[in-house]
């Protein structure tokens, strides 16, 4: 028990509440990884629930957990030696003057320069172990000894090119330090000092800002918790815990269940450099730093672009005409997308780095790699392949590199057999950097050849034995062979090393190891390594089914856990069947699951998922509710709940669920998409973006924003950035078909419709799994064009490669009334295929709207209320739905009931202009000109901008003999409206019967200019 006898209560993620318990039993379970310092905690009895790390002395409990000592304040720090974090690496080579060629094919390759070995300080090495999957230790840091046995802040190995350069020291035994910074502290305390340096926000805006990268170790304890200031010391004990506890990158402890966390990094936020005065730039020192820069560039890791970024920022900032500084900070970004900031801030920095580069009036080849992989990055390989062929007909010399990007290109566009032709000519003796290797080895995958692809990706290892993505693509391979304890190693890297990856990556890489470790019976880290994984993919069906495997086989003989593992049982059952596509069969089976488990939310939520994905929006949401109530502060049940209800228009029940978890600690990125949806969903597109936007700039993003977003900046026609937010869905989603059909809308609306028609078929030609999908799309693009045959052939081919798919009945609607001049049944045709539309996707109300109004047309009135009807089950609140329903009784001569419906309408939609100019109209023709002035008062107020109302508003005057304030609301609509001629016969009427026939006449005479032909000329004429 805790000296002082105070007790806690601590609730874990999963909602279970432990306690009340001690700080003993606190830090045994801190130990065991069961607390891991994200959780919420009170002081029992009487103590308010808030963030754990907020309670001191438990917070001291985590930390002494992370840094591996109690804290001491009477440590002390010494300085340290630094050495070179690469050793020695590759750079990328320049041009040389090459024999003169047509073009690409016939270059030779680019020397390649070494970059010369730094001093490495000898020093003895103590290694800490932890263990493996494989029962055995494992090094996992290791420190330089010194007199006092204080260390450096460590980073990683980044690079080893050449083995043979490292003098038979292996990337475990010579673990570096940071380089450079570190040297610039010149204090004995300068580990501290560069962790406070790295982390505040004043400081991270300088232009020479460092990413710091640690490790666990007793002398990061004792660089943090010496000195005497307790001020100072609490301050410290803050950054650590804020570095390491906080979301910085993706929240993931990278430890073994029986290790201790190890290795976190903070996310790179883009920025642009502080370009110098072109008077004040230091070339010279530019040229030195990019080169620095390089050398972590090429490794082609995680950390090794995070570091590059640092130097080429500095590189910059030093001489602004430094293009390739400019060019290969804006590709570092690039390459780092998947771990770093993705919001607005991201395209515009790329994008304006680009533009520097350009704005120097040269084209090297830097600015065509940057430009290569910006295209590549939003989608647009076609315009990548573009790029690098105009450049090498414009020089008559250039390098390998370009072999490689257009090989890059090629394969993106899905031609690998071209991309295996190009990239075959890059000499293996002039590579620059692993992902030569790694990109031969991705070709090989694609053309079926697993053997030479092995081969390639051992070759990348060679080159670099820090290249994580080839050492999980080995594992990969080895997986699929059924020799997975044959890629032991690889993946006891990628977990020891896990700063080397992205998230997405990482997340296979702990899901191969999740395996590795089942192999071996260790249930308890395969089920920590999957659960690493969903939280860092968690729509992976994969990762999931694995999941509900693992934690079925974890149940116990309670009655409880019994409950729960028949539940997850059934979840991964669901699981299999989704991954095939049998939606329907795997439905029945999250039925079974919440009926083994009833008070579960999980197995709710995969039931609204399915009814949503088969468009039942009424069963979707009832399910989501009814999980909403069993787990009453979960955001990722309620994030669907409250889609389903903005969805469903019932926009106050969604306002009241964000303002509650407004106030909660919960991923606040859900809840600002949310205000965006219910904005967008009103057409207001200014406040839906802004709330995008925030959503974008949250440390935990909700994937879905980048999609939303991209689609109302295509309704807002912004074509040109939309791209780039489409393209960020598809790395999350990678078989997400809105998403690529989405970037060939705004291509079709920025380039040309054939361009954007080419990218969807080089997918279809890649074998893209939504054939159906794309296939419609590209018969969208060609009735767009007119070529209504074609796209007639496109629809019947869509239509038989899914026929449960929608929308290809709705474009086969658009060709059958195209044709209503000249087929007398083509609008009977048209209904037909609406109804199939209509049958397959039952949420959508514009197959039943369509209907509606080609009723209307056949003056089928009863028919057309019945397809109302059929909305208004779905969607009781749904806009414009009275008012439709009111212009249908107002055509039929029931005016009263017009009325009525749409009172109702504004009572659902008080902005609703249209509904008002509707209702004023029907006040008019029942001889009630003053309700009606009241009613386009509002209108006027609702759509200031709206001529119509103030028409009408006019007119209602003119009735009531209001004859000069008509004149007015006149004149402000033919301000708005200056073609209509009506505008000017009535305001012509107002002058005359205030006697004001000079004005009169006037206007009678623009009136009859606009229509000289108006039946009523002869009326007019006398005043002219």
């Amino acid at each position: 028990m805790s000296p002082s006898g105070q007790k806690y209560k601590v609730k874990l993620n999963s909602g279970r509440v432990l306690g009340p318990i001690d700080l003993d039993r606190i830090r045994a379970l801190i130990r065991k990884n069961q607390i891991l310092g994200v959780e919420v905690a009170r002081k029992y009895p009487e103590g308010e629930w808030q963030n754990i790390n907020a309670i001191s002395e438990i917070a001291d409990l985590l930390l002494e957990n992370i840094v591996g000592v109690k804290p001491n304040a009477n440590q002390t720090v010494a300085s340290d030696e630094v050495v070179d974090p690469l050793m020695a690496t590759r750079i990328l080579p320049e041009n040389i003057a090459k024999e003169k060629s047509g073009g690409i094919r016939n270059e030779e390759a680019l020397p390649v320069s070494e970059v010369s070995e730094k001093s490495i300080k000898p020093g003895k090495t103590k290694t800490v172990t932890s263990g493996t999957s494989d029962g055995k230790s494992r090094p996992t840091q290791s420190t330089q000894d010194t007199d006092n046995e204080a260390t450096r802040v460590f980073l990683p190995r980044v690079a080893e090119s050449n083995p043979d350069i490292l003098d038979g020291a292996s990337a475990e035994e010579s673990l570096p330090a940071l380089p450079a910074l570190l040297e610039e502290e010149g204090q004995s305390d300068h580990s501290k000092a560069m962790l406070l340096k790295s982390v505040t926000p004043e400081n991270r805006k300088i232009a020479d800002e460092q990413t710091i990268l640690f490790s666990r170790n007793q002398g990061l304890a004792a660089s943090v918790m010496s000195g005497g200031n307790s001020p100072r010391k609490d301050l410290i004990k803050k950054v650590v815990l804020g570095i390491v506890m906080g979301i910085i990158g993706y929240q993931v402890f990278l430890a073994d269940t029986d290790t201790k966390p190890q290795l976190k990094y903070e996310t790179v936020r883009p920025y642009l450099p502080r370009l110098r005065d072109d008077k004040k730039a230091d070339s010279a020192e530019s040229a030195k730093v990019y080169e620095e820069g390089i050398k972590y560039y090429v490794t082609d890791t995680v950390v090794g672009y995070t570091l590059a970024v640092q130097k080429l920022q500095t590189a910059a900032s030093l001489d602004p005409g430094n293009v390739k500084a400019l060019s290969f900070l804006a590709s570092s970004y690039l390459n780092l997308i998947d771990s770093t900031t993705k919001d607005e801030n991201y395209f515009s920095v790329i994008t304006k780095l680009i533009d520097l580069a350009r704005s120097k009036g040269v084209d090297l080849p830097e600015i065509v790699i940057a430009d290569v992989e910006f295209y590549l990055t939003v989608h647009k390989p076609e315009a990548a392949q573009s790029r690098i062929v105009e450049y090498t007909k414009s020089h008559e010399t250039f390098g390998f590199d370009m072999f490689y990007y257009l090989a890059l290109s090629l394969y993106a566009r899905g031609d690998f057999q071209a991309a295996a032709n190009y990239i075959s000519q890059y000499p293996e003796k002039k590579a620059f950097s692993p992902k030569i290797f790694y990109l031969k080895g991705e070709i090989a995958e694609k053309l079926n050849d697993p053997t030479a692809a092995f081969q390639e990706y051992e070759k990348a290892v060679r080159f670099n034995k820090n290249h994580a993505k080839s050492h999980l693509k080995l594992a990969e391979l080895l997986s699929a062979q059924g020799k997975l304890r044959e890629a032991a190693p690889h993946l006891e890297f990628i977990v020891t090393h896990p700063g080397y990856l992205s998230p997405k990556h990482l997340a296979q890489g702990y899901f191969l190891h999740a395996q590795l470790s089942e192999l071996g019976q260790k249930w308890d880290v395969a089920l920590a390594d999957v659960e690493r994984s969903v939280r860092l993919d968690h729509e992976n069906h994969s990762y999931l089914l694995e999941l509900y495997t693992l934690r079925a086989k974890a149940g116990s003989e309670s009655d409880q856990a019994k409950k729960e593992a028949k539940m997850y049982y059934r979840l991964g059952e669901g699981e299999k069947l989704l991954k095939v596509g049998k939606y329907q069969e795997a439905l029945v089976q999250f039925l079974a699951a919440r009926q083994a488990n009833d008070a579960s939310a999980i197995p709710l939520v995969k039931i609204g998922d399915m009814f949503r994905h088969m468009h039942d929006l009424v069963n979707a949401k009832a399910n989501y509710k009814a999980a909403s109530v069993r787990a009453p502060n979960n955001i990722e049940v309620w994030s669907r709940y409250m889609e389903l209800l903005i969805e469903s228009y019932e926009w106050d029940e969604a306002q009241r669920a964000m303002n509650r978890f407004r106030g909660l600690p919960v991923n606040q990125s859900s809840i600002d998409k949310a205000a965006a949806d219910m904005y967008e969903k009103q057409d207001r597109f200014s406040e839906a973006q802004l709330f995008y936007r925030k959503a974008m700039a949250r440390d935990a993003v909700d994937s879905e924003v980048y999609i939303a977003y991209a689609r109302s900046l295509m309704a807002t026609k912004n074509y040109k950035e939309a791209p780039f937010f489409f393209s960020l869905a598809l790395r999350f989603d990678p078989l997400n078909s809105d998403a690529l059909i989405g970037i060939a809308k705004c291509i079709a609306n920025t380039e040309s419709v054939e361009r954007a028609i080419h990218l969807l078929q080089d997918e279809l030609q890649k074998g893209f799994s939504a054939k159906a999908e794309l296939l419609a799309a590209v018969a969208e693009l060609q009735i767009q064009q007119g070529d209504w045959e074609l796209a007639q052939q496109t629809v019947d081919q869509a239509r038989a490669a899914n026929p449960d798919y929608a929308f290809p009945w709705k474009l086969q609607a658009l060709i059958e009334l195209n044709k209503e001049g000249i087929d007398k049944k083509a609008l009977d045709q048209a209904l037909y295929a609406y109804k199939a539309y209509s049958d397959r996707n039952q949420s959508d109300p514009t197959g039943y709207l369509e209907r509606y109004r080609i009723y209307i047309r056949k003056t089928e009135y009863e028919k057309a209320s019945d397809e109302l009807e059929k909305i208004y089950a779905i969607y009781p609140k749904y806009p414009n739905l009275h008012y439709f329903k009111g212009l249908l009784y107002s055509m039929m001569g029931n005016q009263p009931q017009a009325i009525q419906e749409y009172n109702t309408e504004l009572g659902n939609n008080p902005g609703n202009a249209g509904a008002m100019l509707a209702l004023g109209q029907t006040y008019l023709k029942s001889g009630s000109p003053d309700e009606a002035l009241k009613i386009f008062t509002k209108a006027m107020q609702a759509a200031p901008k709206s001529s119509e109302a103030r028409q009408q508003a006019a007119w209602s005057n003119y009735l009531l003999k209001n004859y000069a304030a008509a004149v007015a609301l006149y004149n402000s609509a033919i301000a708005i409206d200056t073609g209509n001629p009506i505008l000017y016969k009535r305001l012509g009427l107002a002058y005359r019967d205030m006697g004001d026939e000079v004005n009169a006449g006037a206007a009678f005479k623009k009136y009859l200019l606009m229509e000289p032909d108006a039946v009523d000329r002869f009326e007019f004429e006398r005043y002219r």
